[in-house]
């Protein structure tokens, strides 16, 4: 069996998660670990006591034990990065969701798709967790078709992350993206086809309106509302709620 040595960018709580995914693979180990953050470091380092720790990126990309890369930093930083590996050594990629946060950027994803030689595959696990693949397997021959699904998750708020990152739209993209993108790809699946119509509403009600980071307020959403029409003519709707603590 051919074993795949990881390069980890960005290991924080997911990319700690992901190290001890990793341990449980046959055939997987991790290499290298580049992470910024002194404790969240140190943290790595215990899960993965054999990867070597680097001080930049490209020490990860360039180390010559590294076959794949797996990027789990801030949202923000993951199209830039994806550019700069793309200049060094293009290797394999999972890339945590989202690919990028501005809008305005889709051009320059656009062109590193047109011209990377290797795979880079967005990590949406909700499609693979046991009851859900159970779903999209049998939904079809169950129902004679899906005509309608509805999404709802009533969950606690964001977690803390390093430097509070994701207390920010420009950040993180958005609740709608940071957090529901899983669902937006549940419903393509299940409809297996794309969005033709989009309506949404959504606000900030509850959360981290008493937080000040340098002088600013949160602005991330906690609760909305959004339809979609599919072109089959699948229609789905989510209900977001991220004050429900203690929701079952």
């Amino acid at each position: 069996m051919k074993t795949l040595t990881y390069g980890i960018i960005g290991c924080g709580m997911m990319g700690q998660e992901h190290l001890r995914n990793i341990a449980l693979i046959p055939g997987a180990r991790v290499a290298a670990i580049y992470e910024p953050d002194a404790d969240m470091r140190a943290r790595a380092a215990a899960l993965a006591p054999a990867a070597a720790l680097a001080d930049t990126l490209a020490e990860v990309v360039m180390n010559p034990d590294v076959t794949c890369l797996m990027i789990v930093s801030p949202n923000f930083l993951h199209l830039g990065q994806l550019e700069e590996i793309a200049v060094l050594r293009p290797l394999p990629i999972l890339c945590e969701k989202p690919l990028f946060t501005n809008p305005a950027d889709a051009p320059r994803l656009a062109a590193l798709r047109a011209t990377y030689p290797a795979p880079i595959w967005v990590a949406m696990e909700y499609r693979y967790m046991p009851p859900v693949a159970h779903l999209l397997h049998h939904a079809a021959e169950a129902t004679g078709g899906v005509r309608m699904l509805s999404i709802r998750e009533h969950r606690f708020p964001f977690l803390e992350k390093v430097g509070d990152w994701n207390r920010f739209n420009r950040n993180s993209g958005g609740t709608l993206v940071e957090k529901c993108c899983h669902f937006f790809d549940l419903m393509r699946l299940v409809a297996g086809s794309d969005p033709v119509r989009i309506m949404a509403s959504g606000g900030q009600s509850v959360n981290h309106l008493t937080e000040v980071y340098n002088g600013e307020t949160p602005d991330i959403w906690d609760n909305a509302y959004v339809i979609v029409d599919f072109a089959s003519g699948m229609r789905a709707m989510l209900e977001l709620c991220m004050f429900a603590d203690g929701a079952r």
